[in-house]
């Protein structure tokens, strides 16, 4: 593993940005503030202050607006909110806003959860309330949210214009479009996982209990129909490879946990596992062409996290790295299935792999001395030769833009 430095950046304001923004990356700097990486130069969309920090920037389908939580510390209590940029106008709206007496979060660096749907300018977020987490929707062309599920908490995953939700012990299915919202079926399932995987528009795979039996099955919601798959650990983590061909399966025998004891790739045409690790993983992301998988798992000092590449092809596994995480890349990918669709560690072309940081081994070269700030954000390419580690420049986390169509 080789490591280099990007050097020679030019910075600028927001009115310098590029029209078109594919193949470029989103990044919080070390002082909170957010930045869009694009032809080699770094331009400012968001500037943080001493009360004020900025949380998840998410940008929707055709890279027209970039949904974005904030904390706002105010004299006796909190303002927490998500607001909404046109990144075109340049103006900012707000989507949601509530004021506390506590920091109430979803977690340590996660004021909301949010998602656009895949095809359209509507926003899904979830958030904390007074008692339990609640999923709210907004839609561009109604500039008012709309409250679809609360008594989280709540994991959710777009297909089109599907939304499943996986609350507690039930399985949510809505449609939903800019002029309406409704729900399609409602299903008893096991309360010890997170999403279910989408197959196509009518099928998806939950995990369903029976007594101490868990078991994977899949559903279809137009023909009522589920077919049991097989018995999986009492707490497993469900996600499906983007060519729908394989499930993916973190799985642990203790809840709640942020370190699994397996992960298994279970092949859906030939019905059958064909690759299995036991390395304490905690989370993962495909690549989109679904050739290769990033895999992070845990080392034996506190801390250190290991960088492990999954070739589909060959089922072959490969450290890349041991690193340091940033806070919220650790959540990232602790919460990687919720994040898998929604901010994207993988550039569009399976080519590369963003990854924010820091290493501290004396093995690794760079054009600098290692004195550097304690967290850069890395691409890892060359991924189907040596792969090649690239410091690119200081940040908390970073990802890529969508592919304008």
């Amino acid at each position: 593993m080789s490591c280099s430095t990007e050097r020679n950046d030019k910075f600028y304001d927001h009115t310098n940005l590029p029209k078109n923004l594919s193949n470029s990356i989103i990044y919080k700097t070390l002082n909170d503030d957010v930045y869009i990486y694009a032809n080699s130069n770094h331009h400012s969309i968001l500037t943080s202050d001493i009360n004020t920090k900025y949380y998840w920037p998410t940008i929707s389908k055709d890279n027209d607006y970039i949904a974005f939580s904030y904390v706002s510390e105010l004299s006796t209590e909190y303002q927490i909110g998500i607001d909404l940029l046109d990144i075109d106008k340049n103006t900012k709206s707000e989507i949601y806003s509530t004021k506390s007496s506590t920091k109430n979060l979803l977690s340590n660096n996660i004021p909301h959860y949010m998602t656009w749907a895949p095809n359209s300018n509507i926003l899904s977020f979830a958030t904390p309330t007074e008692d339990y987490p609640a999923l709210y929707i907004y839609k561009h062309n109604n500039t008012n949210y709309e409250k679809l599920i609360d008594f989280g908490p709540l994991w959710i995953n777009w297909n089109a214009d599907k939304l499943s939700i996986h609350r507690r012990d039930k399985r949510f299915i809505y449609e939903i479009n800019d002029s309406t919202s409704k729900l399609l079926d409602t299903t008893n399932v096991s309360m010890y996982y997170r999403i279910d995987p989408w197959i196509n528009s009518d099928e998806l795979f939950s995990i369903f209990q029976d007594f101490n039996i868990v078991s994977i099955g899949k559903s279809n919601i137009t023909t009522d129909i589920s077919e049991l798959l097989f018995n999986v650990d009492q707490y497993s983590m469900l996600n499906i490879s983007p060519n729908k061909k394989y499930l993916s399966i973190l799985s642990s025998n203790s809840y709640p946990t942020s370190v699994y004891d397996s992960f298994v790739l279970y092949d859906l045409q030939s019905n059958q596992i064909v690759f299995q690790t036991m390395d304490s993983p905690i989370g993962y992301f495909w690549s989109p062409d679904s050739s290769k998988i990033i895999i992070i798992s845990t080392t034996n000092d506190p801390g250190n996290y290991n960088v492990n590449l999954l070739n589909v092809k060959n089922y072959e596994i490969t450290k890349i790295q041991t690193m340091k995480f940033s806070s919220e890349q650790l959540e990232m990918f602790i919460f990687s299935d919720q994040f898998a669709d929604s901010h994207k560690l993988w550039s569009p072309d399976s080519s590369s792999i963003l990854i924010s940081g820091s290493i501290e081994f004396s093995n690794i070269q760079t054009e600098d001395s290692l004195v550097t700030p304690k967290y850069n954000i890395f691409k890892i390419s060359d991924l189907d030769t040596k792969p090649v580690m690239k410091k690119l420049f200081p940040g908390l986390i970073g990802y890529w833009t969508k592919v304008e169509k």
